[in-house]
């Protein structure tokens, strides 16, 4: 999925989730975030994750389109859970369903919010810079994800990819993120190029409508109030 497929699902989405206020939809994905670093433990971690289902669904969000986006944070986070499972494999596993589930959680907030309101809504609280360098990561992530999936392909098509090869897995891994590392600082100083010759003097111009706040609006905030309590307190199994 591209950057174009992203807004257009949120732009022209027509579900319940699109028509809430952007302040409540950041609310929820805060409390769902809060809820995904705490939890540590299958039960909540699952709970969790059927939320997030469950929310996709009556999002009305095509998960063929956006599942598979969260499986590079699982890729990614493989290593740490490698290291955790030297102490428990419970851990390994807890470690992948937290990089997922909130990868899930940020792709539900994209997916239903026009990245415009969410920037404009964020620029009322922290330093227009803040939010000119999220616009600019926001982008730029895309383009680095599809970079990614063209070093993927020439792994797997040039032999670096060994199922039941761990280090030769880890080499093709460190390899990748060399060369996004690489290809970021360039990829940075050509956007800071492109902009200073558009004219950018430091703050781009946003707007966002806040209120009148919505029933499901309310209902968004309380739920994902009730989803972090629900996750912090002990539960009796």
């Amino acid at each position: 999925m591209h950057l174009a497929d992203i807004d257009q699902i949120s732009n022209n989405g027509e579900s319940l989730l699109h028509k809430a206020r952007a302040l409540s939809k950041i609310a929820l994905t805060f409390f769902l975030l809060s809820s995904f670093i705490i939890a540590n433990d299958f039960v909540r971690l699952g709970c969790l994750m059927a939320i997030l289902f469950l929310l996709f669904i009556l999002g009305k969000i095509p998960l063929k389109q956006v599942v598979h986006l969260a499986l590079y944070p699982a890729f990614f986070s493989i290593i740490f859970a490698l290291i955790s499972a030297q102490q428990s494999w419970r851990l390994g596993i807890v470690v992948i369903m937290k990089a997922v589930g909130a990868a899930l959680t940020m792709l539900l907030l994209i997916t239903t919010t026009p990245y415009i309101d969410i920037f404009a809504l964020l620029s009322l609280f922290i330093p227009n810079l803040l939010v000119d360098i999220f616009l600019f990561t926001y982008r730029s992530f895309f383009i680095l994800f599809h970079k990614i999936q063209n070093l993927i392909k020439s792994i797997r098509l040039r032999g670096g990819y060994k199922p039941f090869n761990l280090w030769v897995n880890l080499k093709s891994v460190a390899g990748i993120l060399g060369v996004l590392i690489m290809h970021s600082f360039e990829m940075s100083e050509r956007m800071y190029k492109v902009y200073t010759l558009r004219g950018y003097k430091g703050k781009i111009p946003l707007t966002v409508e806040i209120f009148p706040l919505k029933a499901i609006d309310y209902i968004m905030i309380i739920t994902g109030a009730v989803i972090l309590v629900g996750t912090v307190i002990p539960w009796r199994i």
